[in-house]
């Protein structure tokens, strides 16, 4: 896997942000067993992960989620989520056009014309994540034994 992915670096972020929110949680609790304590009751003392450590483990993180992925249901949620995600372009860019045509069609002409592109990619973007989830849900369904007989 690449360095430079950007779901890797994501992963990465939220690594190093776990590992920072750990030594804080870690701090807390050696400063509460500081004042009167029983001996060995304190917390051992936090270290950073390195970042060999925390590369491995985005690393692994990242392969989980694109095994996720890979599945139908994976396959099935990531189309969902495409869709919902061209919705609310779909919804905001809708809302601003019919703003600007309010305020006065032929002086927001620049800006509906380019509302209506990014309308009409949205709407591309939308019906592909229909298709995807429709697909996921065939691969699923073909995967899936009949129901028993049996009662």
């Amino acid at each position: 896997m690449d360095r430079h992915d950007p779901e890797l670096i994501e992963i990465l972020i939220a690594e190093r942000a776990l590992d920072r929110a750990r030594l804080t949680w870690r701090a807390r609790e050696a400063r509460r067993a500081s004042g009167v304590a029983w001996s060995g009751m304190a917390p051992a003392p936090a270290e950073p992960r390195a970042e060999e450590a925390l590369l491995a483990e985005a690393h692994a993180k990242l392969a989980a989620r694109r095994r996720w992925r890979d599945t139908a249901q994976g396959r099935f949620v990531s189309a969902v989520s495409q869709v919902q995600g061209a919705a609310r372009g779909l919804h905001a860019n809708g809302e601003r056009a019919r703003e600007a045509a309010t305020r006065d069609l032929h002086e927001e002409l620049e800006t509906c014309e380019a509302l209506v592109r990014d309308l009409r990619r949205q709407t591309l973007a939308l019906i592909a994540g229909v298709r995807a989830a429709q697909r996921a849900v065939r691969d699923a369904s073909a995967l899936t034994p009949p129901p028993s007989d049996y009662r």
